[in-house]
């Protein structure tokens, strides 16, 4: 379980392929983990509805940029988004469970999220240590090298050195056609479990 201290040894700041990959010690796997979508959900048509007053529950969401989708602002979704990821999460079904697993098996758990830009480092390491998500560390750029690497967005997951890739299944980003044949699809954290161990 973390302390909510932030690990940053000065060898975190050198870039991976400078030192040579190598397994971290006493880590049997590195797992990067993306945090809303993935271990949380939100209700997105009732944030809507609440900030700008639209009903888009009878849509389906196809595109991750909300922006786009609602033709406002980056700002006016980033003013949405910082009100709600402070608030207490609603977690996916066996999404703690799985975490708490793979600590005690000794895998790193590496967290990689946008949140670090509304929360800043502290805040988001706080936030999860008051809400029981287990994690290691946080990667604010996705610059390190992981074994599995867990997200909703798959550009995320192809902005960054991981050797299996898991999209987690969501509306908006079902029309991925991933032609690089290296994105792994996921509905549940039961099968996600089952695939990393």
């Amino acid at each position: 379980m973390t302390t909510g201290v932030l690990e940053k040894p000065l060898i975190s700041l050198v870039p991976q392929w400078l030192l040579g990959f190598k397994r971290e010690a006493g880590y049997n796997k590195r797992i990067l983990i993306d945090i809303d979508g993935t271990i949380t959900t939100y209700n997105f048509p009732l944030l809507v509805k609440k900030w700008f007053g639209v009903d888009i529950s009878g849509l389906v969401i196809s595109a991750y940029d909300l922006a786009d989708l609602l033709g406002v602002s980056n700002l006016a979704i980033d003013l949405m988004f910082k009100d709600t990821v402070w608030g207490k999460p609603t977690f996916q079904e066996g999404a703690l469970e799985t975490l708490e697993y793979w600590q005690q098996k000794r895998y790193k758990l590496v967290i990689f999220s946008s949140r670090t830009h509304y929360m800043g480092e502290r805040g988001l390491a706080q936030w999860l240590s008051d809400n029981g998500i287990p994690f290691d560390s946080i990667d604010v750029k996705g610059i390190g090298s992981y074994d599995v690497q867990i997200d909703d967005r798959p550009s995320k997951l192809k902005n960054v050195d991981s050797k299996l890739k898991l999209l987690y299944n969501q509306s908006w980003n079902k029309s991925c056609f991933n032609i690089e044949k290296d994105i792994i699809r996921v509905y549940s954290w039961s099968e996600i479990k089952q695939i990393v161990g």
